[in-house]
């Protein structure tokens, strides 16, 4: 592989790196911002259901410490401790701070352990005296009579959480947040697949105009795909079809020009050369050999030149309205007096008030280089028919004849430069080879469309279609 081969493949692979870092990055960033999103919204649900869940839970234990006291109140019959058996449970193992009183408020029983130990009906209470935060109340009932109340609230957290509650919530966001990370590792490793997977027909698009630009002329992506990529694919491998086909055609009208001119200019200089060794005497009839060459190369580069003007679009025309009638005629009226020296039959089927928008002379030349090629190429006896008619909305020009044909292989050769049915026969007679290109072009100024027909039985029809005007 050559230096500059090595160079651009390794700057391709460097390009792939980096987007495809790019990609991950992408992707790992979007993920991070939809976790982000996510999370600061679930946070904020998060926290009124965690707060409705935790005063739910004050009040469910509220009421089943109060339930528990009414019971061992209506079995023992007074307060005592007794009572308050199995309060713990509700209140320091559950992370809860605890009171039981009495109707007149003196507090029996309190489990916040300010002191460190809990008191139980003797002395006074050396819990919490007034708490703050959530706290929550339940009525202790005994025989449909009130006797007192239970007091719960958290213990931590500025009364508003117990430690059940807080290890919940933080296991909660650490949950969240390892969702997170392996969320935001995934999208980075499926961004990199899909970078991978996405570069790799770039890269042969790259590598196919690369190729092109090197001047590898039969480089194609070969995608067939109906996505993005492959109609881009699709689109560069047609882009190099036509650009390989005008190269071969450049090539070809250069070779052509080259043995069109060459073909005059030897003739002259064989005939010159000859009469200066006294081969040929320098009368009048080796002189008209150089003439008629000399005209020949002169109409053959008026020719050259006035195709290039109309592909150019450099030739002005003259529009206005007319009938088709009137430059068929004409043309067919300038070469009556051909058709009857060369012993060919001439019809004609002109329809009147065909009108279209066009140049008069120009469209009297398209004619025109039809019937010389249908003299050119028909036989002695043979037949031309000329037709103008309307059909749908265009006004048809048809010149058929009784030629010698034109293959199939070559039927859309026809318009092409320099192109002949019989390259023999037609340099006898004159034939430039760039008819057929002109009217295909002055057609083409008229907005219209021009085409040979193969007919059975030998000959060709040539068909013009103008849009119609009124």
């Amino acid at each position: 592989m050559s230096d500059r081969a090595s160079r651009l493949f390794g700057g391709m692979r460097v390009k792939q790196s980096k987007l495809s870092l790019r990609f991950a990055l992408a992707a790992a960033a979007v993920a991070a911002f939809t976790m982000a999103l996510a999370s600061s919204i679930l946070f904020v649900t998060w926290a009124e259901q965690f707060d409705e869940y935790v005063n739910e839970r004050l009040r469910s234990t509220a009421k089943g410490a109060a339930s528990l006291v009414a019971i061992n109140v209506q079995a023992h019959g007074e307060w005592n401790q007794h009572v308050f058996l199995g309060l713990p449970r509700y209140g320091i193992m559950s992370g809860l701070g605890l009171q039981v009183m009495e109707s007149g408020g003196r507090v029996l029983y309190d489990d916040s352990f300010a002191t460190g130990q809990a008191n139980h009906v003797a002395g006074p209470p050396s819990g919490v005296a007034g708490p703050e935060g959530q706290v929550h109340l339940a009525p202790i009932v005994v025989d449909g009579v009130p006797i007192g109340v239970v007091r719960v609230w958290p213990l931590v957290e500025e009364g508003r959480f117990a430690d059940v509650d807080i290890r919940f919530r933080e296991s909660s966001f650490e949950a969240l947040g390892l969702a997170a990370v392996i969320a935001v590792i995934a999208a980075s490793i499926a961004g990199a697949g899909f970078a991978i997977t996405f570069l790799r027909p770039i890269d042969k698009i790259t590598e196919t105009a690369e190729a092109l630009r090197a001047g590898n002329q039969s480089a194609r992506t070969g995608f067939t795909g109906d996505d993005a990529i492959g109609a881009l694919g699709k689109t560069l491998d047609e882009m190099a079809d036509a650009i390989e086909a005008d190269r071969n055609l450049e090539r070809r009208l250069t070779a052509d020009v080259a043995h069109e001119l060459r073909t005059p200019l030897q003739a002259i200089q064989a005939t010159v050369e000859a009469m200066q060794d006294g081969i040929y005497p320098a009368d009048e009839e080796h002189l008209q050999i150089v003439r008629n060459e000399t005209v020949r190369l002169s109409r053959l580069t008026d020719g050259i030149l006035e195709l290039t003007k109309l592909e150019r679009g450099s030739v002005a025309l003259r529009f206005e309205r007319i009938d088709a009638a009137g430059p068929v005629g004409a043309a067919v009226d300038f070469h009556r007096f051909l058709f009857e020296a060369a012993g060919i039959g001439l019809a004609e089927q002109v329809e009147t008030g065909v009108f279209v928008q066009a140049d008069s002379d120009r469209l009297t030349q398209a004619v025109s280089n039809l019937l010389s090629n249908a003299i050119r190429y028909s036989p002695d006896g043979g037949q031309v028919n000329v037709a103008v008619r309307r059909e749908g909305g265009s006004a048809v020009i048809e010149v058929a004849d009784t030629g010698i044909g034109i293959a199939e292989k070559d039927i859309n050769k026809v318009f092409s430069r320099f192109w002949r049915a019989d390259e023999a026969r037609d340099r006898e007679s004159g034939g430039l080879g760039i008819g057929l290109a002109i009217v295909k072009e002055i057609v083409k100024r008229h907005g219209g469309r021009v085409c040979a027909i193969r007919r059975e039985g030998g000959g060709t029809v040539f068909r013009i279609e103008i849009p119609l005007i009124k």
